[in-house]
């Protein structure tokens, strides 16, 4: 569940199509926070964290099956997520899953960038498929 605070921003965040045009450029976490700032809102790293988290939760619950076990595995293996940081590319993502013998399609995982994409309020998802599409 969200703290007061999460769930003030994540609302007004949604709420503004402006704020949203903003994320598409923040590139940290820290970005985020000062943005939230900039708007009259003091969130913690906590607040961040847990607006991080239940995103993620989200989106996993929208994307194909074989995304989600891949992302999760992600999330909880710590030498996986080093070389998940490490692709550029959503071939790279493909073939790292392959390693892991986890098969995923180009379609699925541009399905799922599309899910990141259709999120309102931040997701770090949505920072990390928009920053592959770039380099695509």
């Amino acid at each position: 569940m969200l703290s007061e605070a999460s769930q003030k921003f994540n609302q007004y965040l949604i709420e503004s199509p402006e704020l949203q045009a903003k994320l598409t450029s923040l590139k940290s976490p820290f970005d985020l926070i000062n943005l939230a700032k900039e708007e009259g809102f003091e969130l913690t790293i906590e607040d961040f964290q847990e607006l991080a988290q239940y995103a993620f939760q989200q989106w996993l619950m929208k994307v194909d099956p074989s995304v989600r076990l891949f992302f999760e595995k992600v999330h909880n293996d710590k030498e996986l997520n080093q070389k998940f940081h490490q692709c550029r590319s959503i071939n790279d993502l493909i073939n790292l899953a392959k390693e892991y013998n986890i098969e995923i399609t180009l379609s699925e995982m541009e399905s799922a960038a599309e899910v990141a994409k259709s999120f309102k309020g931040f997701s770090f998802e949505k920072m990390f498929f928009q920053n592959l599409r770039k380099q695509r």
